[in-house]
């Protein structure tokens, strides 16, 4: 464990696919122009939205108290929101990418925990290696970033192993119905960015990237509830909570679950997101 930086570097278990690169370069521009650009630019949610999102599952907002990690906390808005409850005493929150951490994490915090930025201690880690004690842990947190696992029931197992028992996972991802076909799973996939995204993303237009090189897979409600169980986790409740869009409101799931519509916008996969509230047994 390093700490004579202002954050701790946990050792990594995977390599770096092409993402992480993309993500360095993209966050070493937006640092520089300040919070608003890390937000508008890679982020896509402001804190008080993000607020908003977890306090329309009924049992998340209440399970942020004691000591978190967040999972790929990316930048630390998450982590830094969900800290300015006084209930909370901290939370790790562990991010792959260097250049998140070094640049933007501290930039992030200042703004939106003034005072209490040690309240969120920032990792440079690997979310299937987490450097903390068996049951130390009362809540974790993923927000997009699951999805981004290699091998989902690992890294559920080792969220599992740190949290207390009965302590809870609160996910907010990306989820497909159960009936969408492996086609259509491969051919999300495999879509190539054009080159608007490329330019936005500070990359040469000329090159070839899917995303599935950006570490991007696509899980339906049934691999998702599967993972679950094999990591020993119980789920006690499923909300899906959508940006308020033409599109969304035609996109109905197909677990007749209870669906949300907010009045702001809610980030990447069309604004669609699943809030899982996860128990570990």
């Amino acid at each position: 464990m390093n700490t004579n930086k202002n954050y701790l570097e946990w050792k990594k278990q995977s390599d770096p696919d092409k993402g992480f690169a993309v993500r360095g370069t993209l966050v070493e521009h937006a640092a520089k122009k300040g919070f608003n650009a890390i937000i508008d630019e890679y982020v896509y949610i402001y804190p008080e939205n993000i607020e908003r999102t977890f306090r329309l599952l009924p049992l998340a907002w209440e399970s942020f108290k004691g000591v978190g990690v967040d999972l790929g906390g990316g930048v630390g808005c998450v982590a830094a929101t969900i800290a300015r409850k006084p209930e909370v005493e901290k939370i790790y929150c562990v991010e792959f990418t260097k250049e998140v951490v070094e640049l933007c994490q501290s930039i992030v915090k200042q703004v939106v925990l003034p005072g209490k930025e040690d309240k969120v201690v920032s990792v440079l880690g690997d979310f299937d290696n987490l450097e903390l004690a068996d049951g130390s842990i009362d809540f974790a947190i993923d927000w997009d970033s699951l999805h981004h696992s290699y091998d989902v029931i690992k890294t559920l197992r080792e969220c599992h192993r740190v949290l207390k028992p009965s302590g809870r996972l609160i996910m907010v991802d990306r989820v497909h119905n159960n009936n969408t076909p492996e086609s259509e799973l491969e051919r999300r996939r495999t879509i190539v960015y054009d080159k608007e995204f490329l330019r936005r993303n500070y990359l040469d237009e000329n090159i070839v990237l899917t995303r599935k090189d950006l570490g991007e897979h696509e899980w339906r409600f049934r691999e998702w509830e599967s993972f679950f169980s094999a990591a020993g986790f119980k789920v006690l409740d499923t909300i899906i909570i959508k940006t308020d869009t033409e599109d969304n409101r035609a996109i109905k799931n197909d677990k007749n679950l209870v669906e949300i519509l907010t009045n702001y916008n809610l980030g990447g996969f069309g604004s669609r997101k699943v809030g899982y509230i996860l128990e570990a047994l």
